[in-house]
């Protein structure tokens, strides 16, 4: 009777399958190597799960059950602190381990989404990436590295091209980030959104700075005039038939800075009703 008292470790909701069977596989990355501002996403992954023990597994604006889910929690990539380069490469061996699955993501800092992306473009050669943030991100280099969480979407836009990106939510930039932005036309409104057309796989990349502080404070770099939860998500969720989503990530949650747990209680929540929205 001994397993009367012992529990599962921690892991998201309900995530009873293996890996060969398992649809969706969450995966934890609890980097903040390059973090220039507040310290601490790397506690998010775990902080995350916890909350998520919070919410109800049904799903009133999709009219979807996490339990009808096969998923599984693979847990956390162990990263080697002060190695950026080395995390990076563990961080791109571990995605390829699931490829083929549904993956979300939970960071960590931003520049996890460069690594992720490389790998499962082994998979998906003509990836599109949709980016939810605050910022642009496309500065060439911050502080004398091209490999930081300001620099992540000019990485991208250098191994996909400019017309395989698309941010929406930014308010915060260089002139220089604006001027390469609207040179190659992918900053976008959320109004227009919903119109436009992605032909071809969707990753889906939100930092959780792209929500205004009032509704997201502990984000490792906040900026005032951000979006309403509530208005991303009816629009994530009016546009599930529109793209061909084949895993996102959520990152900068900072719990540390977390005042009541509200960001990471969101960040639960957006990771929740975007699954069910948007896995197929």
């Amino acid at each position: 009777m001994s397993d009367l008292y012992v529990e599962d470790p921690l892991t998201f909701w309900c995530n009873n399958y293996g890996l060969g069977s398992a649809e969706v596989v969450f995966l934890g990355i609890p980097f903040d190597g390059t973090s220039c501002f507040r310290v601490g996403s790397r506690e998010a992954p775990n902080r995350i799960r916890t909350m998520s023990y919070n919410l109800e597994t049904y799903s009133e604006l999709c009219r979807k059950d996490l339990k009808d889910l096969k998923m599984l929690d693979y847990g956390n990539v162990i990263v080697s602190p002060g190695d950026t380069g080395e995390s990076m490469r563990r961080i791109k061996e571990t995605v390829a381990d699931i490829s083929g699955k549904f993956p979300v993501i939970v960071g960590g800092e931003h520049t996890i989404t460069l690594p992720v992306v490389q790998s499962m473009l082994r998979k998906y050669p003509d990836l599109h990436v949709l980016q939810f943030d605050a910022h642009l991100d496309l500065k060439n280099e911050y502080a004398g590295s091209k490999f930081s969480h300001v620099t992540v979407m000019r990485r991208l836009v250098e191994i996909l091209g400019k017309k395989r990106i698309i941010q929406v939510g930014a308010r915060s930039f260089s002139a220089e980030e604006r001027e390469f932005s609207r040179k190659n036309n992918i900053l976008k409104s959320l109004e227009r959104l919903p119109g436009f057309g992605f032909k071809g796989p969707v990753y889906i990349t939100v930092d959780m700075d792209v929500f205004d502080p009032a509704f997201a404070p502990g984000v490792s770099t906040p900026e005032p005039n951000g979006l309403d939860p509530g208005e991303f998500l009816e629009t994530i969720n009016s546009m599930k038939n529109q793209m061909d989503v084949i895993g996102f990530d959520v990152v900068e949650t900072c719990p540390p800075y977390d005042t009541s747990d509200v960001t990471s209680l969101l960040s639960a929540k957006v990771i929740m009703e975007m699954l069910l929205a948007l896995k197929k």
